[in-house]
Order: structure tokens, then sequence, then C-alpha cells
């Protein structure tokens, strides 16, 4: 009895450039120059990377603004993190000053109500502890509150 055997010699195929942007996206959005360092790294051609910009950009697929948007929802609103580290990462990822100071304007007064709201559920844990009011500032400041969203959430009436 005879046995056959087939090598098969593989060679990595070169993705389409879209195909692999959208499965790299859809793990976790991303910034246009985040999408263009990563394809120059994948060594595609500034061809290439261009059409893919512009697809993906019609798509709405890639957009700094909405991404940014996003970020801080997720970041300020629902997890608060400080206003300047979101800034810092923002800032990091290549999203320009002028979106992020856009998108803060339009959001200030809902990251102030829902850190009011944060600060007053912070005070009552504290105070359910026994904590005494020096105790509980200096817990507070340590969360990166400062001393005026706190006494804005003490002394302010909704």
């Amino acid at each position: 009895m005879h046995v056959l055997f087939f090598y098969v010699l593989v060679v990595p195929i070169k993705t389409n450039v879209i195909d692999y942007w959208l499965k790299y996206i859809f793990k976790y959005p991303k910034t246009e120059k985040e999408l263009i360092l990563q394809l120059r790294k994948k060594k595609y051609s500034e061809d290439e990377i261009e059409k893919c910009l512009n697809y993906l950009k019609k798509k709405g697929y890639l957009n700094d603004a909405k991404f940014a948007n996003d970020y801080i929802d997720f970041h300020c609103i629902r997890r608060w993190k400080p206003l300047i580290w979101v800034k810092q990462k923002l800032f990091e990822k290549w999203v320009s000053k002028i979106i992020i100071s856009n998108i803060i304007d339009n959001k200030i007064n809902e990251i102030n109500k829902w850190i009011k709201e944060k600060i007053k559920k912070d005070i009552e844990q504290y105070k359910n502890r026994w904590f005494d009011w020096l105790k509980i500032l200096e817990k507070l400041s340590n969360k990166w509150y400062t001393y005026k969203q706190i006494k804005n959430a003490l002394y302010e009436n909704d």
C-alpha cells in the first residue's frame, strides 16, 4: 500500500486593506491617524490607504468626532474619569483639539450634572461610615473632584 503525501506551500496572502481594517476596527473603534499608522505598519501602499480612508469615511465607519464623542460619554459620564485624563487620552489618539473642545463644550452641562449626583452619592456613603467632614472632603478630592465641584454639589439646588 502506497501512501502519498502532498505538501502544500502556504504563502501568506495579503488581505484586502478594507477587509483588514473592518476586522481591526470592529474589535475597538479607532481614529483616522491610528488607522493610517496601523496600515503603514502592515506595509500597505499609500494608494491603498487613501482608498481605504475614503471608503470608510463614506460609509461612516471612520469619524474622529463620533469617536471622541463616544469616548467622552463612556469615560467621563459612565465611568467618571477626570476630564483632564480623558483629554490627554484623546490627544494620544491624535484627535484634534478643536474636536475635543467642541464636544466638551456641548456636554459640559451633562458632565457637571453627573458629577453633582456622584458627589452627593459618595457623601452619603461616607456619612454612613461615620466619616467627619474633613475626611469626606479628603476622600472626594482624592477622586479628582475639585473644591468648586464639591461646593456646587452641596449648595446648589437642582
